[in-house]
């Protein structure tokens, strides 16, 4: 499978494999992929189908992967950098959030939703991330679409909160990035 990737990688093309959990699937698509970034100075993405996946790579996979290449290089450095990619909707929109919280009386109308605003306002204040993903459970999740981040709702540059912005924030992460997770949808 290492070669097949690899040769697929070389010539741009598409490879299918199907094989069994647990036979090294990862690490197979992960050796060729890490090398077009080290020695071709290529970005490369990797989609997956499930959380639980890119879960693995980011947090088992790849850190034995980048401590293996650091030490083939010899070198105490990070050798290629890995992000995970998601979806705009995925992130908190602080301006959004901002404006939820002042016209909350208006926006929701029982007790239920204001409380998982509440929620989401404690939790945007200690989040790294702003991530759907790292957010507590709220008893109204639908209370979510108001404050998340928007294309129709954007301001880009010109928004008020543009360099707090956990959705610009990623970005500028994955621009930095070599190594592209993300799941079928956004890929």
């Amino acid at each position: 499978m290492v070669a097949a990737v690899a040769r697929n990688l070389e010539a741009k093309q598409t490879l299918l494999v199907e094989a069994g959990t647990g036979v090294g699937k990862s690490f197979a698509y992960l050796l060729p992929a890490i090398h077009r970034i080290i020695n071709h100075n290529e970005r490369v993405v990797i989609a997956t189908n499930t959380i639980a996946l890119q879960e693995q790579l980011l947090d088992k996979d790849i850190p034995i992967m980048q401590r293996v290449f650091a030490e083939a290089t010899g070198s105490d450095e990070q050798p290629f950098r890995a992000e995970l990619v998601k979806g705009r909707g995925n992130y908190l929109s602080i301006r959004r959030l901002e404006l939820a919280s002042k016209r909350q009386d208006k926006l929701f109308a029982d007790a239920p939703a204001r409380r998982s605003l509440h929620v989401i306002e404690d939790w945007a204040y200690e989040t790294t991330d702003g991530s759907l993903a790292t957010l507590p459970a709220l008893e109204r999740q639908s209370v979510w679409d108001k404050v998340q981040s928007d294309s129709g709702n954007c301001m880009g540059r010109k928004c008020p909160r543009y360099q707090q912005c956990f959705y610009q924030e990623a970005r500028r992460r994955a621009q930095r990035a070599e190594l592209l997770i993300c799941n079928h949808a956004l890929f």
